[in-house]
């Protein structure tokens, strides 16, 4: 994966956090009235909206230069680095995906937090609506 098609990834991952996020705010404000939640609910568009034109903007302004790229480099061979370039089971080919898998297990993990804290939010707030309505029931 290249570093343009990285970035657009984590571009993207971000516009469908931030649109989770409004939509949770706007949850919020419809069990509880509060203003606060609005705000939040239409700051989280706004950067979900400016993270998606940023998006397009970078995909259409480094897809020419790509092409100039690889127009440039298409006559020379590629040349691996040399730990692709040597053996597969060498000790460094080994410790390189080590490596790689390392740093997918942080990213991973880091994802898996945000997703499951918005998860929690919104299990908590369920269980608190239901114990406002039943405590209102009640009297």
């Amino acid at each position: 994966m290249s570093l343009r098609a990285f970035h657009l990834f984590f571009i993207a991952i971000s516009v469908v956090l931030a649109a989770f996020f409004a939509a949770w705010a706007a949850g919020q404000y419809s069990a509880g009235h509060q203003i606060s939640y609005v705000i939040v609910a239409v700051i989280a568009l706004a950067c979900g909206l400016g993270l998606a034109v940023y998006g397009a903007k970078f995909q259409r302004k480094t897809k020419g230069w790509l092409v100039c790229c690889l127009i440039v480099t298409a006559p020379r061979a590629a040349m691996a680095c040399p730990v692709c370039f040597g053996q597969n089971d060498s000790p460094m080919a080994i410790a390189t995906n080590m490596g790689i898998i390392a740093m997918l297990v942080v990213v991973v993990g880091v994802l898996g937090a945000f997703a499951s804290f918005f998860i929690y939010l919104m299990r908590r707030a369920k269980l608190v609506a239901a114990k406002e309505t039943s405590e209102g029931t009640a009297q």
